[in-house]
């Protein structure tokens, strides 16, 4: 955990360990910050009467650790629990509380697979693509798996293509969309597995799909276009211009400096898709 945090209640002598997160924790605050910056990694395994005689043992907190426990033997909804947990301290504000109940709580009537793609899914949108992968991979090979219908596996694959493919591992990518219209039939995975392959410059492959789907024409017709329109905008153009005006420059050491900053700004976006 690299953020300070300021305790204002007990700091235990003993750390309690959230297996979730691989995280040792402290104080109820440090408790608070993980549940408000990991809702989707919450689960009822959570919460354990390990969690409660902790809170009571090591931070001295008796009526929470007992009002904890109660939740736990009477099988309380998740969300309760953690409200108790969020309320107990003066880390999170009424606004952050709120919301993330209401994000637990849409966990809770939820399978065990769905709630993993879900976790999985806020990663993605949250562009933690690593953490994304890491959650669709696990799902896939779980038992939980079957539990989900052959078009949600098909959609988890879809996902997880994705991911790759925002990450450039486009030959990754091409199996998982390969995967996913195997399950889904969605033309959504068929089109993005086209669309990866053009990424990959791999035309014999893009043949070999068009026939091993028996895709038609007009498919493949809109495929190519929207390549084309792609690489026609105004954005990519002008970057293009931009590059190749660098070359002739006189002041060669302006074109490197110009190279130099356009790559460093993509290493930094990249290495921020793949932070942990």
């Amino acid at each position: 955990m690299s953020t300070l945090i300021y305790c204002q209640n007990q700091i235990a002598a003993s750390p309690y360990y959230i297996e979730e997160a691989s995280l040792n924790v402290y104080s109820l605050e440090e408790i608070s910050y993980f549940i408000l910056n990991n809702v989707y990694l919450l689960s009822n395994k959570f919460m354990s009467y390990d969690l409660c005689n902790w809170i009571g043992r090591e931070l001295k907190e008796k009526k929470l650790s007992e009002d904890l426990s109660s939740l736990v033997q009477n099988n309380a909804p998740l969300h309760i629990f953690v409200g108790h947990i969020l309320s107990s301290n003066g880390y999170s504000s009424q606004k952050e509380i709120k919301d993330t109940l209401n994000l637990v709580a849409t966990f809770e009537n939820k399978s065990e697979a769905e709630r993993k793609k879900m976790r999985a899914d806020r990663l993605m949108a949250a562009d933690r693509i690593v953490d994304a992968i890491y959650e669709y991979e696990s799902l896939l090979a779980d038992d939980v798996t079957k539990t989900m219908s052959t078009v949600v596996e098909g959609d988890v694959y879809h996902n997880l293509g994705t991911a790759f493919a925002r990450l450039f591992l486009f030959d990754q990518a091409t199996r998982c969309f390969d995967e996913a219209y195997k399950r889904n039939k969605k033309k959504a995975s068929l089109s993005q597995l086209l669309f990866t392959l053009k990424c990959k410059r791999d035309s014999q492959a893009f043949e070999d799909y068009i026939a091993k789907y028996q895709i038609p024409k007009e498919f493949v017709e809109e495929i190519n276009r929207t390549v084309s329109d792609i690489n026609g905008k105004a954005e990519i153009t002008s970057f293009d211009k931009a590059i190749n005006d660098l070359q002739f420059d006189e002041n060669l050491d302006k074109f490197y400096d110009g190279v130099k900053d356009t790559i460093s700004q993509w290493k930094k976006e990249y290495i921020k898709l793949c932070t942990i």
